[in-house]
């Protein structure tokens, strides 16, 4: 499975006609596997779209490999808000094997169990980037997921020093998430 990122302007009136907004800033002529629009709380007017791909994408911009897909305790319901987290932003292909064994092996068991996680997608690009989208049924599953990521402890071989921290943070609403059966299974 494959994601692209775009950003987009999100209309004022952001529900009638989204899709439509959101699918003009695909690559021309393809039909993504599953498809994330949301309207960004930072920036008024701006929106993000998580394209999902069985195959990778022929696209000028940046394609991510979905690296690991979690299903929260909330999997099947709506997604009302979503996280996007940015990591490893120089591309350092060490800093991001640490990212996502950290991810998975650390912070995932960490949150997990934490009501109100519907799904989360881990990404990284061929350049080393990781972005991860946190989807939740609330602002406060993401709230707690920060709060249980800060109170972990590193595994006994994990370097600090590889483990610099995110990027950027985005929080975001989501205006509609049509997620593929094939990323669910």
């Amino acid at each position: 499975m494959y994601a692209t990122i775009h950003e987009f302007r999100c209309p004022a009136d952001a529900e009638p006609g989204i899709r439509e907004v959101v699918a003009g800033c695909l690559p021309t002529g393809a039909d993504p596997a599953g498809l994330i629009a949301l309207a960004d709380f930072g920036d008024q007017g701006r929106g993000t779209a998580v394209a999902l791909w069985t195959d990778e994408p022929a696209t000028d911009g940046r394609v991510y490999r979905v690296t690991d897909e979690m299903h929260g305790r909330a999997m099947g319901r709506s997604p009302l808000f979503a996280q996007v987290t940015w990591l490893n932003g120089d591309g350092d292909p060490v800093r991001a094997d640490a990212a996502e064994r950290g991810g998975r092996d650390r912070i995932w068991p960490a949150v997990r169990e934490i009501d109100g996680i519907v799904e989360v997608f881990a990404l990284r690009s061929t350049d080393d980037r990781i972005v991860v989208v946190g989807l939740g049924t609330g602002r406060e599953p993401h709230q707690q997921v920060q709060q249980a990521i800060m109170s972990t402890e590193l595994l006994p071989d994990e370097d600090p020093a590889l483990l610099p921290g995110y990027d950027r943070i985005d929080q975001a609403r989501v205006l509609f998430a049509e997620l593929p059966t094939a990323v669910r299974s």
